[in-house]
């Protein structure tokens, strides 16, 4: 799905059903994840927890996660991430910013046998769905 608003504001969404996602993976690598998922969960519990005990759900920010040096470098470049600093609790950029996209085509024959196979007589496959939305 694609969207361009106002403003020159663009958006798009690729929605691909777990089943899609989840069958490519190997067991070994499905159950794995699973662990993590659920490590995640836990967390993810633990620190709501926590932030509604302590009313504490918004942390309003003092400043920028860059400083006023590499403003410039950073809010250019798409690829910029910043990293957590769990002794002060703030992101930063520290390092050498990435220029480079990296590309990683080993899943790439997993996901197109995924797309274009068929199960019984129901083709599996890419499709587009276009229409006006009437309110």
């Amino acid at each position: 799905m694609s969207s361009f608003g106002f403003g020159q504001v663009g958006g798009t969404a690729l929605v691909i059903h777990p089943r899609y996602l989840f069958g490519t993976l190997e067991p070994v690598s499905y159950e794995e994840y699973k662990r993590h998922n659920r490590a995640r969960a836990l967390q993810s519990y633990k620190a709501m927890s926590d932030m509604m005990i302590k009313n504490s759900l918004v942390k309003v920010k003092e400043h920028p996660p860059y400083t006023p040096e590499n403003a410039k470098q950073v809010l250019l470049n798409s690829m910029a991430r910043a990293t957590y600093d769990p002794k002060t609790s703030e992101y930063s950029f520290k390092d050498k910013l990435p220029h480079e996209v990296p590309l990683d085509l080993r899943n790439l024959e997993v996901a197109s046998d995924a797309l274009t196979s068929s199960i019984g007589n129901n083709v599996i496959g890419v499709g587009v769905d276009q229409g006006n939305i009437d309110y």
